[in-house]
């Protein structure tokens, strides 16, 4: 008899959380970018990387800023602007929970993702101009998000530098 109640018992908690639960989600998108002649360029073989949301991403980017001692940012070419970028991604990488790479038509897909709040993390270079995103993304329950990766929301600022 405990038995049997204690397998109804799991038998209605399962049933409760389908009931209730939350269902996977995704993430669907393109990379590219629009040049200033009005010629859309494929990101198509891009790596586009997921990362839960945690504030402490803000925090260790702030710290890796590149200044000198005026406090002004470096120049893009400066050695310091270089470590700072290597110091990103060494921030970044080990957060990542998966990767995608944008296919030849430049779309890219995450799917079965958990609900919460992430970050899209992708770097590129074209044209001598580095691009880079950091584009934070709230999946509800069962919600497929569509979203672009562009020079429309480039990551303005991605050392999260204080003036």
């Amino acid at each position: 008899m405990a038995r049997r109640f204690v397998f109804l018992l799991a038998l209605g908690a399962a049933a409760a959380l389908g009931a209730c639960g939350s269902h996977p989600g995704s993430v669907v998108g393109d990379a590219y970018i629009v040049t200033d002649q009005g010629q859309e360029v494929s990101l198509g073989g891009m790596p586009v990387r997921l990362i839960p949301e945690s504030k402490a991403i803000d925090t260790l980017l702030a710290a890796a800023c590149p200044r000198h001692r005026g406090a002004q940012p470096q120049a893009p070419d400066s050695a310091a602007q270089a470590l700072a970028w290597q110091q990103r991604a060494r921030i970044l990488a080990p957060r990542v929970t998966r990767t995608v790479r944008a296919n030849a038509a430049a779309h890219f897909a995450f799917d079965t993702l958990a609900p919460g709040r992430y970050r899209l993390w992708a770097d590129t270079s074209y044209g001598g101009t580095r691009w880079t995103w950091l584009e934070p993304v709230k999946i509800e329950s069962g919600d497929t998000v569509r979203l672009a990766l562009s020079n429309a929301n480039p990551d303005e600022n991605p050392f999260r530098c204080r003036s």
